[in-house]
Parts: C-alpha cells; structure tokens; sequence
C-alpha cells in the first residue's frame, strides 16, 4: 500500500521560485521541449491548475504529474472526464483511452529534474505552493497524495490498462476546491441553468465541476498514465 501524504498549503511567503516542484497555480515547472496544450474543443490554449511531484517512497518517485484544463469552453458532454464502458470496480482500461479521453484537459508526465519554469505560460491561477505531508493513516479524508481513496459514494477503482498493467491509486482533491485566478485572467466559461455558455461571476476557476477527483495511475514507470473520475 502507498504511503500517504496530505496536500498542505504553505502559509509562508508564496513568491514562486525556480525550485517549487509541487504547487497549484503560478507558471507550469515542465520540460522546455513540452508545448502548452490546447484545448481539442475550441483551439484555445488550456490552464494549468496544479502539479506535483512524487516523493521517494511512492512507485512513480523522481516524475512529475501537470494538470492543465480548458477554462475557455464549456460543453454539457465534457464537464468532466469521459467515464468508463466498462462496470467499475475492478474495470480495464482499454488500450488508448487514457490518450484519447483528454479533449479539453491534459495530464503531463515527466521526470522532475526536467522540469523548468514556462514563463511563456501566461499565470491564470494564483500561485501556492503545497508542501507534502506523510501521515500515519491512509484513509485520512484529505487533499493527498496516495493511501486510500475516500469514496463518497460506491468504490470506482479501475484494475488494469490494456489488460496487463495494473492500476494504483494516486491521489484525490476534496470536492469543492477551487482555484483562486490573478486579477487579470478571464472568467471561466461555464454553462449556466439555462444550458448556455457563459463566463462565470466567480473569481476563481473550477476543475472538473469541483467535484470529488480521483486520480489512478499504471503501475509502470514507464508509461505513466492517468485515469481520472469524480463523484459527488
């Protein structure tokens, strides 16, 4: 079982620096050749939300995990991430999906010592840093990085990928955080109670409705890929 670490904010000075691995918000810390992904819905470039770095206990140590997401489009079939066929718990992932299922989002991996400081990234969200906290227990019902997951409703774990390659929990944010955005970054695009697009009256960003976020991961460093789903 993995170790489990809670996702604490840093209370300290939240100057971004060069050496900030683990973090919501700021500019992206990813590989230089890595292009700013663009949303497969509406062509804009998308926003980083978060990233963080896998300590030395965990199966995926010494790699990075990026969040980014479109906050320039919304439509009712992408909300959140295309679910699974398959009956969950205990499903398999077919080969391909975890590519294809990232229209208007984008996990990145990379080794952490790759990863340098995009200022050609233009800061959407507030930058705070998160330190790593290892804890004693595994269901703590946290922002955290591995343990267990703490299933609001029924367990959704997924087995494997293509048949052959186990998945692990990875790690979960709580249901409704939220993303503090920089005075000048646009409003999300959400759609409203009529079912129409339309920029959102709140100062922050949402990611994937804010509800409940499970993150799984391949048990195999590497290919390292990222299965998501949300409950509520």
């Amino acid at each position: 079982m993995e170790s489990s670490y809670i996702l604490k904010m840093d209370p300290s000075n939240q100057q971004q620096n060069e050496s900030d691995r683990s973090f919501i918000g700021g500019h992206p810390c990813v590989p230089a050749s890595m292009e700013i992904p663009v949303c497969q819905l509406c062509g804009a470039k998308q926003t980083f939300f978060f990233q963080a770095a896998f300590p030395e206990s965990h199966i995926w140590h010494d790699l990075s995990m990026a969040v980014f997401a479109c906050t320039s489009c919304a439509h009712e079939e992408y909300l959140i991430p295309e679910m699974l066929q398959d009956t969950l718990p205990g499903a398999d992932i077919p080969k391909g999906f975890l590519e294809s299922y990232q229209r208007n989002f984008k996990i990145i991996m990379f080794e952490t010592k790759e990863g340098k400081l995009r200022k050609d990234y233009k800061e959407k969200v507030q930058f705070k840093r998160w330190n790593l906290t290892p804890v004693s227990e595994n269901a703590i019902s946290e922002n955290k990085i591995g343990g267990q997951p703490n299933w609001l409703l029924e367990d959704e774990s997924p087995a494997s990928y293509n048949s052959t390659v186990p998945m692990f929990f990875l790690m979960q944010l709580m249901e409704d955080f939220t993303f503090d955005i920089v005075p000048d970054a646009h409003p999300q695009i959400i759609i409203s109670l009529r079912g129409n697009p339309e920029p959102s009256k709140h100062r922050y960003y949402e990611l994937f409705l804010a509800n409940q976020l499970y993150f799984f991961g391949t048990n195999n460093r590497s290919e390292p890929l990222v299965y998501i789903l949300t409950q509520v």
